[in-house]
């Protein structure tokens, strides 16, 4: 038992030192299509482009993600999601062939226990 424990904040510091700052952040971000949304039962139903990990981001990253994304799309959501309720391997990393650095979740999901608040987008 005591080995488990050991193993698991040692484990979790491992992945905490791969972070920009040291520390996970206490909030992420995801933007998703409203169908998604209202399909979603448990655990947030996503698209295929977060097949191999769920693509996630600052806040201060979500202004260049809507736009260049979500630009032409008439209505979305942007969920806020607390990190410490996330299933999974979170790694502060750059997109393949990139250099900008997001988080992605590998092997989770976003449980909807996890949504802190939601907010609709429609654009007029």
């Amino acid at each position: 038992m005591i080995y488990r424990m050991v193993a698991m904040v040692l484990g979790a510091l491992m992945i905490t030192s791969l972070f920009a700052d040291g520390e996970t952040p206490k909030y992420l971000y995801k933007v998703l299509s409203v169908e998604n949304w209202k399909a979603s039962d448990k655990t947030v139903k996503l698209s295929s482009e977060d097949d191999a990990f769920i693509h996630l981001s600052t806040e201060d990253q979500l202004d260049r993600i809507v736009g260049k994304y979500w630009a032409q799309v008439p209505e979305y959501v942007i969920l806020k999601i607390d990190t410490s309720k996330l299933p999974g391997k979170l790694l502060f990393e750059a997109n393949p062939g990139g250099e900008n650095k997001y988080y992605h979740l590998y092997n989770g999901s976003i449980p909807l226990n996890s949504i802190v608040e939601s907010k609709t987008v429609k654009r007029s």
